[in-house]
């Protein structure tokens, strides 16, 4: 299992890409197979790195165990330094309800959660779509899934671009007060669970991205850093950590 300390030198996190997909996610490229997946993180500098597949309703255990199997083979013909963690981008997908059973949780070296895939179809939807109403549903299952134990981080937190009904990708985080999403990362603190910091997400809401470093902070929350990889030139942390830098300080 990958070990999550407090850590608030972005030059330490960034050498840290906790969140790269590879071509078994819908959303990777064709290029981005295991060996020049760490190709590239080692000409980047990398120390760890997460490979992080999506568990969504479109595999079955089974077959997510065989392709865990096979990455953990091919991470294992790494040279170098490089640290190849073995995760998956799992999902809460409502207060309560995740879907992977535990024989997949128990394959994981990290267990990274996205709580906010509203554009998915099985995904919960509030009964009030009003931004209050995604604040507040979100709220609850990020609480949730925090009280379970089952996560070692939350990716892209609270991002808006998945909600349909809102296309202000601001609109929700703004309804999230300062008090609701503190109390969370103290919860989150005691339970060692991690809110990464996702260079997408911090460019496109960055009062959030501050609201959330600077609470984090306070609350002593641990944070990873990823930039939900898609290609082999995303796996870089090093191209935009300026601008987070500006943006979050």
């Amino acid at each position: 299992m990958l070990l999550l300390q407090p850590c608030y030198d972005l030059d330490c996190l960034a050498r840290k890409n906790l969140h790269i997909h590879t071509c078994f996610s819908s959303c990777g490229k064709p290029e981005m197979n295991t060996a020049d997946i760490i190709a590239r993180a080692e000409e980047c500098g990398l120390e760890e790195i997460a490979l992080t597949d999506h568990y969504n309703d479109d595999i079955d255990a089974d077959r997510f165990l065989v392709r865990i199997a096979y990455l953990r083979r091919e991470a294992s013909k790494a040279q170098g330094g490089l640290k190849v963690h073995i995760g998956a981008e799992l999902s809460c997908y409502a207060p309560g309800q995740t879907l992977e059973p535990p024989q997949v949780r128990q394959a994981l070296d990290f267990r990274l959660y996205s709580c906010n895939h509203y554009h998915l179809d099985f995904w919960g939807q509030p009964d009030d779509l009003s931004p209050r109403g995604y604040a507040l549903h979100s709220i609850e299952t990020v609480g949730s899934l925090i009280e379970s134990g089952k996560a070692h981080g939350i990716a892209h937190p609270f991002i808006g671009r998945f909600i349909k009904a809102h296309p202000d990708r601001t609109a929700v985080t703004r309804e999230i007060g300062d008090n609701e999403l503190g109390e969370l990362m103290e919860r989150s603190a005691r339970k060692g669970c991690a809110w990464e910091i996702n260079t997408g997400a911090v460019v496109s809401d960055p009062c959030f991205a501050r609201r959330l470093w600077h609470l984090g902070k306070e609350t002593s929350s641990v944070f990873t850093f990823g930039t939900d990889a898609h290609r082999l030139c995303d796996i870089d942390p090093f191209r935009r950590l300026s601008e987070i830098k500006n943006i979050l300080q």
